[in-house]
């Protein structure tokens, strides 16, 4: 594979900052723009170093494996998660709301140091729950930096607001709960997905999605239904946006369906038979550039595939049949992903020249999890049967610091 990175211009102008240093040292004067034309190449340094981190992954792996390490998070104050997970959303890089199966709404808030090489550092602060929310929350949607939405299984809608999101907030003095207008005679929110601003599709009754929007009048919000608006999938399981108005649910059959929203009315556009069994998780894939350009899908009896989004054809780049378990959890963050197994298996796939594979040597087992969260680049949280959280750390090659701290002669 041949690297087009531009080493010999780079090159070439260090070696003339050098000339222009030396000659400083003798004559005591240095060009006004030196400092200005360092800052220049140091980017570029930069550049150069991130282009060459896939290749030193692939071709360098003897000088550095990747592997995963699980450690505890300090947990600090009187409050703690005590039950299962239903649903949760981050709110901003240090803050996140849960809302938990026994009808509890807490906040929780980790203290995000510059970099992770002392995960002592970091700890965990959990609010009391909400005392105003006593239905079990199904869906959680941030609708700015003040203000965020719940949504009840018994058909509540509730409007969380305050002034300051910066820090774990006092839920008693500094949240606000307001009751949303529904004028819609509706059961209850289950399974939800934004599949735009403001615009979302739920389940409403056996099989059935129907899309509903949130609009806000005199400062004043409230739901629209538009019953007419709906699409029918027989025993399906989980769904996941793929860009706006267009996303994919799958079922118990194993098939995917592929749906878009225009035009007042969600048409299926495609449908594909894709696992043996039941699927359990969709996710878009986000890779090192940010993008998500790839979709993984997983399900019962360790079945787990990944395609490519814009390719016509749809094709599958990885198919794997063999994994350990029901595979019911995934999470993806810039060119890794953490795929979760019922039978206490956390697997780890990789990106790299844009293709993804899975890291066997890095698997963990025997360890028992129930959900998985983003945190950041080659950091996730997990959290275990009993509410607490770990920081999951995956020691890989990420950076261009990470290049520097290499032991490239051993």
């Amino acid at each position: 594979m041949k690297m087009n990175l531009d080493g010999e211009y780079f090159k070439s102008e260090v070696k003339a900052l050098r000339k222009k240093l030396d000659e400083c040292q003798e004559d005591g004067i240095l060009d006004d723009d030196f400092e200005e034309q360092l800052d220049k190449l140091s980017q570029i340094e930069e550049r150069l170093l991130t282009d060459l981190i896939p290749y030193y992954r692939v071709y360098a792996n003897n000088i550095k494996k990747a592997s995963m390490e699980i450690n505890p998070i300090k947990q600090l104050g009187a409050f703690s998660f005590d039950s299962f997970l239903q649903s949760t959303s981050r709110i901003n890089k240090n803050l996140f709301i849960t809302s938990s199966i026994n009808s509890k709404v807490q906040f929780f808030y980790i203290d995000i140091p510059k970099d992770f090489f002392d995960y002592n550092q970091l700890e965990v602060e959990w609010s009391p729950p909400i005392k105003e929310i006593k239905e079990t929350i199904s869906f959680i949607y941030k609708l700015n930096d003040r203000e965020i939405l719940l949504l009840g299984v018994t058909g509540g809608c509730y409007l969380l607001s305050s002034d300051n999101f910066d820090k774990i907030p006092d839920v008693n003095e500094q949240i606000r709960v307001k009751r949303i207008r529904n004028d819609y005679d509706f059961n209850g929110f289950g399974r939800c997905l934004a599949i735009r601003e403001g615009l979302f599709v739920v389940e409403n009754g056996e099989d059935t999605l129907t899309l509903f929007e949130i609009m806000k009048e005199n400062d004043e919000y409230y739901l629209v239904f538009h019953k007419d608006i709906y699409c029918t999938i027989q025993d399906w399981t989980v769904l996941e946006k793929i860009n706006d108005d267009y996303f994919v649910v799958g079922t118990k059959m194993g098939k995917l369906y592929f749906i878009k929203y225009e035009n007042r009315q969600c048409t299926i556009t495609e449908k594909k038979d894709f696992l043996n069994d039941e699927i359990r998780q969709i996710r878009c894939l986000e890779g090192e550039d940010g993008n998500k350009n790839s979709l993984i899908v997983a399900g019962n009896k360790g079945q787990l595939k990944i395609f490519s989004l814009y390719e016509d054809s749809k094709a599958i780049k990885i198919e794997l049949n063999d994994l350990k378990g029901n595979l019911f959890d995934i999470q993806s963050k810039k060119g890794t992903a953490i795929v979760l197994s019922e039978d206490g298996i956390i697997y780890l796939l990789e990106e790299n020249f844009g293709n993804w594979y899975i890291n066997e040597e890095a698997t963990i087992k025997d360890v028992f999890f129930t959900n998985v969260f983003k945190l950041d680049i080659s950091k996730y949280l997990l959290m275990d049967i009993e509410g607490k959280l770990n920081l999951l750390d995956i020691d890989r090659i990420d950076t261009p610091k990470d290049l520097w701290n290499l032991p490239l002669y051993q």
